[in-house]
């Protein structure tokens, strides 16, 4: 709930100071200003436009499409008849890293089922901050996923995280070529192209 509060208000602070301009251009027209109250809202509308484009870009759509990759490719339950689900959700809830082990064990016993392995590697990330032992996780269930999809999604995902948040371009683009090159069919596999042809590019 907080995070999708936090998107809301991202979306919504660049409307407060477009109000504000909007407001002298009121004043400009009221005052016979015509062509700079038109110049200045066309500015506003140029600003707003950009500002909100980025933060869509670059926060908002990028959730959005984690959110439904994970719902496309891990798999729908009802958390109250999933092991899983409570498991993962009673580690979220008190924070108990000493409850991981016990999620291993169950996503390995379940290991063809990509949403365990999705939860674990988010585990890892949000309660213990190891996002070295996320990546592993993401490579574990590559391997562990019979559909080409969801194994492109997860060699993906794991350079993604080497790229984003280990800082790691070489062992990034090794990913996103794996991806490519052993799916190449699946939209995973095209994004991962894309990203690693980027990777490539001189600076």
């Amino acid at each position: 709930m907080l995070t999708f509060v936090t998107r809301l208000g991202a979306v919504l602070l660049p409307l407060f100071p477009f109000a504000l301009g909007t407001r002298v251009v009121m004043d400009w027209l009221e005052n016979g200003r015509t062509l700079n109250g038109i110049a200045l809202l066309l500015g506003c509308l140029a600003a707003l436009a950009l500002v909100e484009g980025l933060i869509f870009r670059l926060w908002i759509l990028p959730a959005w499409g984690q959110s439904l990759g994970e719902r496309l490719y891990g798999g729908s339950y009802l958390p109250e008849e999933d092991e899983l689900a409570q498991l993962s959700a009673r580690i979220r809830r008190t924070e108990d890293t000493s409850l991981l082990p016990d999620m291993q064990r169950l996503v390995r016993r379940q290991r063809k089922r990509a949403r365990g392995w999705l939860e674990l590697a988010r585990l890892h990330q949000d309660v213990t901050h190891d996002d070295e032992a996320a990546l592993h996780t993401l490579l574990e269930g590559a391997d562990a996923v019979p559909d080409p999809e969801e194994k492109a999604m997860f060699l993906y995902r794991a350079g993604a995280l080497t790229a984003d948040k280990l800082q790691s371009p070489a062992r990034a683009a090794e990913y996103f070529s794996r991806a490519a090159t052993q799916h190449p069919q699946t939209a995973y596999g095209k994004h991962a192209a894309t990203r690693a042809a980027k990777g490539k590019r001189p600076r």
